[in-house]
């Protein structure tokens, strides 16, 4: 296992943007061939009003012309091209390439534009690149560009060490972060990166090909990605943006980044913070939002929040003021809502606490979250609106934690309620329209895979979440003593029995979604009976929940049975959007006028339903052929 890491980090290393960039910034085939400066073309430089205390340091390209420099001055080394062409300067004013009112030292540039640049220090400017309107654009020594940093997630006393590159994958940041490493494979993880940075490392900045970098205050020992766009930003200090023509990374209006890998189609706006962190790729931050110490997974929409020393998994979506702390969520896709504190990661002692969360949680309006805190193992549950959650381990999916009644348990008044599976029987519409965004935000970056309900990981959970409510004690209610997993909540047993119903429910149609899967993948199970297809290979979770499972006997009553439970769900969906409907009706006059439905959901939804309708009528008339 610690091979295969080392293996993938090589591989990755290998193929990253910066290090292909940097072998071809050495090995280029026809380099291009300077001369020095001729007394004529000095004389028309100085007559247009530029500077230079020691002319025979600016070597030129062969067809080099003096003519679209003005009023710049020039220090230490510093090679021109042969300027040609128009760029396109924000707001779509064309503009001649060339140096027009800057200071220049130590720089290459290539065919690009120089405009207002109060320092421009030790940086290559490549093909097409804008720099315009800029206080200070430098480089100072040896650059990294984040090769190897550490960054600290979760427990903040350092427990977790990560080491960062500009492509990191989460695969390579989950080996580190969730699968603990031996100290030899660390050492040598670390030994390799490090080597890596030695070979990569330049002694000057890079605004790539394409770039852009307009009014903004300062830029830093940093590298700015082909097409990126940097408009109006305070400063970006020791960063790496990648970027492409196809994902184009975007940083505007007041952003400030320090020490930060910025991966493609980034988007960065509105006075953001961002410091010592990975954005990963199509992430989107702004309104202030405050980063430190952080890995954003793929597609995730951050804003207003504060994020600190935290892994938040792929399109998990914080679009109001809340505060996460030293917390693990790797599978992502959940929500905080406003005013949510998820952050209390020490006890007047030390930060040396954290919390794991799961795919799909949701933390409701003002709730307040002790740590430490495990909810790793109930996927897609809410934290109710309110609520104080007290430190625990919660191992229910689909849960709902609300505020507890003092009245139930007058010994222990701290204790929420908990109803396990509420999310699944209760709460359809709001699952199926988190898939649909899934799908939407995350296509092309984060697998078709996420966005299923029936992964065998929230599998396995649902039902071990089913055997632990098979109670032997019937009690009116239960807590952790009775039944492990319900964490600092109770459980009335009138609920219980709802839950166990809920969960046979899932579990009933997770067993059909794999047996027709099975069947689809292999024709020739369309014709045996049920109990022989059990036989077959279809994963030990499979097989586990169906041992005793009362199945259909035959593929056809599969089928319809099927059919019913889907368009069961489907009819819970749209009876959840009528029951808004008829309450909002009841409160606002002019409801339906101005509370449109989001008719790309519902299209979505009704294509899903026939699509899965489409594969089982292909089966049957296969059955059939078959029969």
């Amino acid at each position: 296992m610690g091979m295969q890491r080392l293996l993938k980090l090589k591989k990755a290393l290998k193929g990253c943007f910066i290090t292909t960039s940097v072998e071809a910034l050495r090995s280029t085939k026809t380099p291009v061939r300077y001369r020095p400066l001729t007394p004529s073309e000095i004389q028309t430089l100085e007559e247009k009003g530029n500077r230079c205390d020691d002319w025979s340091l600016v070597t030129v390209e062969t067809a080099f012309s003096p003519e679209p420099i003005y009023q710049s001055m020039f220090t230490g080394e510093v090679r021109l091209p042969a300027f040609y062409g128009t760029l396109l300067l924000p707001g779509d004013v064309s503009f001649p390439t060339g140096i027009y009112y800057s200071l220049v030292h130590n720089c290459t540039i290539e065919n690009a534009l120089v405009h207002r640049v109060a320092m421009l220090s030790n940086v290559l400017v490549r093909c097409g690149a804008v720099i315009q309107n800029v206080g200070s654009l430098v480089s100072s020594g040896k650059i990294s560009y984040q090769i190897g940093a550490d960054i600290v997630i979760g427990n903040e006393m350092g427990g977790r060490p990560l080491c960062v590159f500009p492509d990191i994958t989460e695969d390579l940041i989950d080996a580190q972060l969730l699968q603990k490493m031996n100290e030899d494979v660390f050492r040598e993880f670390k030994e390799l990166t490090e080597n890596w940075r030695q070979e990569v490392s330049l002694p000057y900045g890079i605004v790539d090909k394409g770039a852009v970098i307009s009014n903004t205050n300062i830029v830093r020992n940093s590298w700015i990605g082909p097409h990126a766009r940097i408009e109006g930003a305070a400063k970006i200090r020791n960063t790496v943006v990648l970027s492409s023509l196809e994902e184009p990374s975007k940083i505007y209006d007041s952003v400030i980044i320090e020490n930060t890998n910025v991966q493609e189609g980034v988007k960065v706006h509105s006075g953001a913070l961002i410091k010592d962190s990975v954005l990963m790729k199509r992430v989107k931050v702004g309104n202030k939002a405050i980063i430190n110490s952080s890995i954003i997974a793929p597609c995730c929409h951050i804003e207003e929040a504060e994020i600190t020393s935290s892994y938040v998994g792929p399109l998990t979506q914080i679009h109001h003021h809340s505060l996460l702390i030293s917390t693990l969520w790797p599978m992502g896709g959940g929500n905080l809502g406003y005013g949510a504190n998820v952050g209390s990661n020490h006890t007047g002692r030390m930060p040396d606490q954290e919390l794991h969360a799961s795919q799909g949680l949701f933390f409701g309006l003002g709730v307040n979250v002790k740590f430490p805190a495990n909810f790793s193992e109930a996927p897609f549950s809410i934290i109710a609106a309110g609520v104080s959650s007290e430190p625990q381990r919660v191992r229910f999916p689909f849960s709902l934690i609300k505020k507890g009644s003092l009245t139930l348990l007058s010994s222990k008044a701290h204790l929420n309620e908990i109803v396990p599976g509420w999310n699944y029987a209760k709460n359809a519409y709001a699952l199926d329209r988190n898939m649909y965004k899934y799908a939407a935000r995350g296509k092309g970056f984060v697998p078709p895979s996420f966005g299923s309900l029936w992964q065998v990981e929230i599998a396995k959970l649902v039902f071990d979440a089913y055997q632990k409510l098979q109670v032997k004690n019937i009690k009116d209610v239960y807590t952790e003593a009775d039944i492990a997993g319900l964490g600092s909540n109770y459980l009335r047993e009138m609920v219980r029995q709802i839950a166990l119903k809920a969960y046979h429910g899932y579990l009933e149609r997770f067993l059909f979604d794999t047996l027709v899967t099975g069947i689809e993948a292999d024709s020739t199970l369309l014709t045996q009976p049920i109990k022989e297809i059990r036989k077959v290979s279809m994963g030990e979770v499979f097989r586990e929940v169906s041992r005793d499972w009362a199945l259909p006997e035959t593929v056809g009553d599969l089928f319809r049975k099927y059919r019913i439970l889907e368009k069961e769900w489907f009819d819970q969906v749209f009876n959840a959007l009528e029951r808004d409907a008829i309450r909002g009706r009841e409160i606002f006059d002019d409801y339906d006028e101005v509370h449109l439905p989001d008719k790309a959901f519902l299209d979505w939804e009704k294509q899903r339903l026939d699509e899965f309708n489409k594969k089982l009528t292909a089966l049957s008339k296969e059955l059939r052929l078959e029969s």
